[in-house]
């Protein structure tokens, strides 16, 4: 008998980097399975770092999840600034009932450095995007979980931090602190009954759609085609062979069993869908 995820209907999910790539498909996978989303995406460039979400993208989240018969908000928000973070997930709060039952820490970008000709002013995008930001996030979502002695956290981490990249050290230490900081949360949060774990995915297959926008990006930085990015990238992580191809709704998957009453007594927990990176 295959399992059936419990426990997602009726529940109110705030997803970061929701305007497309990993967050999309997360954002909608949720709305399927009967919850209404907070869908969070920064909307802006960043200097150096490749083209991201815009307004018009994160629209279509909205207009892809209500055509599943779900609610949802659209915020517009970069997570490197606390003041930003604090308003949209208050008007989130106020959008949904006071609630948010789950937490996907989902966005965070990448950029290709050397270590001696590491750019200060990314570096400190890469780092602050994804370690700051999922920090502020959390900071302003935890309190509400606390007071209902209940939720449910995912950190998105990296397959990277199982095998290491060139040039990309930015990256795999700020990836690498997200584990940690799954770890140190799960301890702290034991008590109030709220779960917190991070998946680390491997090097994903850019698909049409919904693909993943870091590898597109990158492809764009290193002059190759998305194909091309993908299978240098993976040949440096994932084992070989033609199974370890890893796509979106794999990692999708991954998510919404963490988040899922399946997942009740798993936390402070790692879960590697990485296509062998960590073996390797």
């Amino acid at each position: 008998m295959a399992a059936v995820l419990r426990g997602l209907e009726g529940k109110n999910v705030l997803i970061t980097g929701a305007a497309k790539g990993q967050g999309l498909s997360h954002a909608l996978a949720f709305a399927d399975a009967g919850a209404d989303i907070a869908a969070l995406d920064i909307t802006d460039p960043i200097p150096d770092i490749y083209p991201l979400a815009t307004g018009q993208m994160l629209e279509e989240t909205v207009q892809a999840v209500e055509g599943r018969g779900r609610r949802c908000l659209p915020l517009s928000c970069d997570i490197r600034d606390e003041s930003q973070v604090e308003a949209s997930v208050a008007k989130a709060l106020d959008h949904f009932d006071g609630r948010i039952d789950i937490l996907v820490n989902n966005a965070g970008v990448a950029a290709l450095d050397t270590i001696q000709g590491m750019r200060s002013h990314v570096m400190d995008a890469v780092i602050d995007t994804i370690l700051k930001g999922h920090m502020y996030v959390a900071k302003y979502v935890v309190p509400n979980m606390i007071g209902r002695r209940s939720g449910k956290i995912i950190n998105i981490s990296s397959g990277v931090t199982g095998s290491g990249h060139a040039q990309l050290s930015h990256y795999v230490a700020a990836k690498h602190a997200i584990q940690g900081l799954t770890s140190a949360w799960a301890f702290e949060l034991a008590e109030f009954g709220i779960n917190v774990n991070a998946i680390a995915p491997a090097t994903i297959k850019p698909g049409e759609g919904q693909g993943s926008g870091m590898v597109l990006g990158l492809a764009g930085e290193v002059g190759m085609t998305p194909d091309d990015a993908y299978e240098m990238f993976s040949a440096a992580g994932n084992m070989p062979g033609d199974k370890w191809r890893t796509e979106v709704s794999d990692i999708t998957d991954a998510v919404l069993f963490l988040a899922s009453d399946n997942a009740d007594q798993i936390t402070g927990h790692i879960l590697r869908v990485d296509a062998g990176q960590g073996a390797k």
